[in-house]
């Protein structure tokens, strides 16, 4: 008798593992098909500087170096602009950034649209 039940038990046991293994492999299947390739990084591009009120906006392509080089010279992130802020009193962060990134090219300073008599705080 304790044959037969541990041959039932072993067959819902292996009925159990069955569904496991095939929720696994549905489940990696979907995830391999939500892999995105990852952005590859610009090597050499164009940036930008934009006067905007009282700081400096600093754009440029995606670049995980050239990003983490613009945070520490100081560089404060700004969402509404989708740039880095500096304040106009720190022009020397142009020359560094040049020199460390020679490939990069500055476009010219543009002039924003917004009224220059309004302020951003850019205490860093």
């Amino acid at each position: 008798m304790s044959n037969i039940v541990e041959e039932i038990n072993m067959a819902l046991l292996n009925k159990k593992l069955d569904k496991m293994i095939d929720l696994f492999e549905k489940t990696m299947a979907i995830l391999e098909r939500r892999k995105t390739p990852k952005k590859e990084e610009e090597t050499s591009t164009n940036w930008s500087i934009e006067n905007y009120k009282n700081c400096l906006l600093v754009k440029f392509s995606y670049n995980v170096v050239f990003k983490d080089y613009i945070k520490e010279l100081g560089g404060r992130w700004m969402v509404a602009k989708k740039a880095w802020m500096f304040p106009k009193s720190n022009k020397s962060f142009i020359e560094k950034v040049q020199t460390k990134f020679p490939d990069w090219k500055l476009t010219q300073i543009e002039q924003s649209e917004e009224q220059p008599e309004e302020e951003v705080d850019v205490d860093f």
